[in-house]
């Protein structure tokens, strides 16, 4: 087992990630990506270490993980399974 605080460095809340959280309800499309934390990673994190890390952290079941590298690290974009959802997860953080 991999300790999730190792792998997770903070969370990722930009613009882009809050205003997906207040789409309508309408475009199925559009709700999947309601269902996304976005996270700073450690840069040797492997998908599922990250996956791991974050059913772990925040008591949820992971459908996706999507990583890539930008100049501020190493980024986890984390999608939750049906039934979970990213807003009270990102409450248990404090996010927001």
């Amino acid at each position: 087992m991999v300790d999730p605080y190792a792998v997770i460095q903070m969370p990722w809340i930009t613009e882009k990630t809050l205003e997906a959280r207040r789409i309508a309800d309408g475009d199925d499309r559009r709700q999947q990506n309601n269902n996304r934390l976005e996270f700073i990673v450690r840069r040797e994190s492997t998908k599922p270490q990250i996956k791991e890390a974050v059913e772990t952290l925040l008591d949820v079941k992971v459908s996706k993980v999507n990583t890539r590298i930008t100049r501020t690290g190493k980024h986890a974009s984390v999608r939750l399974a049906d039934g979970y959802d990213a807003e009270e997860a990102a409450l248990k953080l404090g996010a927001f």
